[in-house]
């Protein structure tokens, strides 16, 4: 039998609805809200070279430096793009994380607060790797923080269902908390926030963030898209928007529908999945 290969993968996160929470230092800081941990994931495998798909953002290598491991040659897979809304530097700092903690034999807990504060420092995300720590379905953060130190659960959702996405562009983090830093943008979220936190659910969220969407008008100004034309059709549960990206929760047989209509927008559409399970460890053979 051959020498096996070790591959890593992380789901994504889309996050709903947020508060960021600055505290004395990174590992301190981050937010509070709630999100969906999503496939495709992304992957890293040792021993072999290349990229494929998007570039991927250099958390993984960053993370794993600071750890004290040198990563040998590695593939990496970013299936979706960077600085559009699916936490792609926070998957690639979670990857490190696990590269890491395998070959450096590091606790994997302080590998994630290593990757946390990575994200943090360099303005790529707050919350992010703590959701994707827990990585399955509806994942709601209560306390901001790293992995072990924050308050976070997962709520398993119904796999039948696909989460629609329709992309203008990318936005840069740092812009986005601009403007959930405005007045009334803080207050209209942290209500909403707020009744999510009391009753975790996916009508309850998508309900909640589609009327935050639709009441500050992010949907039109943000992607330019009528959500409530979308909200309207056959099969949808809700939707919310992240960034420059509105995000459609439905049954799979109007997942076609959807798409069609926002591409009809102009908006870049893909089909994911919800997560079922957070980030893992594979030998190949």
């Amino acid at each position: 039998m051959g020498s096996s290969v070790a591959c890593f993968s992380s789901p994504h996160h889309i996050t709903a609805l947020f508060r960021a929470v600055k505290g004395p230092s990174p590992s301190q800081s981050g937010s509070i809200g709630v999100g969906l941990a999503v496939s495709p994931r992304a992957r890293l495998c040792l021993g072999v070279e290349g990229e494929v798909g998007y570039p991927t953002p250099p958390h993984y290598t960053i993370v794993a430096r600071r750890l004290g491991v040198g990563l040998p040659a590695a593939r990496v897979s970013s299936p979706l793009p960077p600085g559009v809304g699916y936490a792609v530097s926070a998957a690639s700092a979670v990857l490190g994380a696990l590269a890491a903690s395998y070959l450096g034999r590091v606790p994997l807990l302080r590998a994630l607060r290593v990757a946390h504060s990575v994200e943090v420092e360099m303005s790529t995300g707050l919350g992010d790797v703590s959701a994707i720590g827990c990585g399955l379905g509806l994942v709601v953060r209560h306390t901001p923080g790293p992995p072990g130190l924050s308050e976070v659960d997962c709520i398993p959702i119904d796999g039948s269902l696909v989460v629609v996405s329709g992309e203008r562009g990318p936005m840069p983090t740092g812009e986005l908390i601009g403007v959930y830093s405005s007045e009334r943008v803080m207050s209209a979220v942290s209500r909403a926030l707020g009744r999510v936190l009391r009753d975790p659910s996916l009508d309850r969220m998508l309900e909640e963030a589609g009327y935050v969407a639709r009441e500050l008008g992010l949907d039109r100004i943000l992607v330019g898209v009528d959500g409530s034309r979308v909200e309207r059709l056959d099969g949808v549960l809700g939707f919310y928007v992240k960034k420059r990206m509105i995000v459609v929760v439905a049954d799979a047989r109007a997942a076609g529908r959807v798409s069609e209509v926002l591409s009809g927008f102009g908006l870049r559409v893909r089909l994911l999945s919800p997560s079922g399970s957070p980030p893992s460890m594979d030998l190949l053979w």
